[in-house]
């Protein structure tokens, strides 16, 4: 994974409980998935941008992934606590991606990335979505 600029990080962590795991007590890959975006929005939240106000204040539906991909290095058990790093590894015009890491203790256990587009339009309607320039506070806010 990327990791080109020394910006603004946030870890989050994560219990991966019982409803995560299979038979085994192994946790089920997708979660990784479902982790990355939840750990996107709390590194935006730390970094004071909320995404409940993206309409609001850019006129924007938010920022939908393009890609997501998933390493992973060592299995998470029913149990474990996740420490998730997350920060934005490259900026584009209108796209950024976003690493997370995923550690218990010193142990690696998977490394991601979230590929996203500041994207405007009227909810509802797909006809109108058009991807944009993402805002100067977004980028200063996330250290880009």
């Amino acid at each position: 994974m990327m990791d080109t600029a020394p910006g603004f990080r946030n870890t989050h962590l994560i219990r991966v409980l019982w409803t995560d795991a299979d038979p085994a007590g192994i946790t089920f890959y997708g979660n990784y998935f479902k982790w990355m975006d939840e750990a996107s929005y709390y590194l935006f939240k730390a970094a004071g941008i909320r995404w409940e106000e993206w309409g609001k204040k850019w006129g924007a539906l938010g920022i939908p992934i393009l890609s997501a991909h998933g390493d992973f290095s060592s299995p998470s058990m029913f149990g474990d606590e996740l420490a998730v790093e997350s920060f934005v590894s490259e900026w584009g015009n209108s796209s950024f991606t976003v690493t997370h890491r995923f550690n218990i203790g010193d142990r690696k256990s998977a490394e991601g990335y979230e590929k996203r587009v500041f994207c405007l339009g009227e909810p509802g309607d797909p006809e109108s979505f058009k991807s944009a320039r993402i805002p100067d506070d977004v980028r200063k806010a996330l250290g880009g």
